[in-house]
């Protein structure tokens, strides 16, 4: 761990005080009291960050330098992160390392889970913000079909949306197998676009023209948690995403399938 991070992390009255400094400069009586803390805490670190340059003294009063303000804000998004991966530990955990989002990016997310009482929660919540979402298109990359999401998608096409759907080669292969005549009619619809990955997907995305979803499986491929987010950010890096494993894909088509 990097020492400046040891040193906040080994007692968070220095993060706040340096926080507190960063609201105005002040003198460690007034400080003390804003903190609930007492003096002599106050005057132990304020001399420990004064001798890293993160303070300085003027007339009495302390002053957050500027090297103080960045290390302060740097750590609390450094905190606030590990505290997103922790409140949204079902969503991590069952995402492949490659497709998990800055904890950042989850801010101010709706992240729903499944738990015993409400195993379906995460899909009930995706299927209402499929149904209900204004959008013209969908971008979506997925690791199975299910007929619960596909009821809520197929709606949306007679609607008028279109929809692109990344699957990879054996889920495609076994939609095919399973019923070629019904795959055949899937593809051939208008608005309907299908890429064939050519590597394993194990982690679900949806992308509508102002709002995303990301979705993660357990190991038993259930669906554990759903992110649902309007963040420019977020819905950037769902863009993004999506076009890494399309650009990566190749379209199938009613006549590839007739062809093989």
């Amino acid at each position: 761990m990097n020492d400046a991070a040891r040193f906040l992390a080994d007692s968070p009255g220095r993060l706040h005080l340096l926080e507190r400094l960063r609201e105005s400069p002040d003198d460690p009586r007034d400080i003390a009291d804003d903190l609930d803390q007492s003096r002599r805490s106050i005057q132990r670190n304020l001399a420990a960050v004064e001798e890293r340059g993160w303070v300085r003294k003027d007339e009495g009063r302390y002053h957050l330098t500027t090297k103080g303000d960045v290390i302060a804000r740097t750590h609390r998004e450094y905190v606030e992160s590990l505290e997103t991966i922790e409140s949204h530990s079902d969503l991590y955990e069952g995402l492949p390392s490659t497709v998990a989002p800055d904890p950042t990016l989850l801010a101010d997310a709706t992240v729903v889970t499944a738990d015993p009482d409400h195993p379906q929660a995460p899909v009930s919540h995706y299927v209402s913000v499929v149904e209900s979402v204004d959008t013209d298109r969908f971008r979506m990359i997925a690791p199975v079909l299910s007929r619960i999401f596909h009821d809520a998608h197929a709606q949306r096409v007679l609607d008028g949306v279109s929809i692109e759907l990344v699957l990879d080669g054996e889920t495609t292969q076994a939609a095919r197998d399973r019923n070629p005549a019904e795959f055949a009619t899937v593809v051939s619809v208008p608005r309907f676009q299908l890429y064939r990955h050519p590597e394993a997907i194990r982690f679900g995305l949806t992308v509508a023209d102002e709002r995303a979803l990301l979705v993660a499986y357990d190991d038993s491929g259930q669906v554990a948690a759903c992110a649902d987010s309007e963040n420019p950010d977020f819905l950037t890096w769902a863009e993004s995403l999506f076009a890494r494993y399309q650009s990566g894909s190749k379209s199938v088509s009613a006549r590839d399938i007739v062809r093989s």
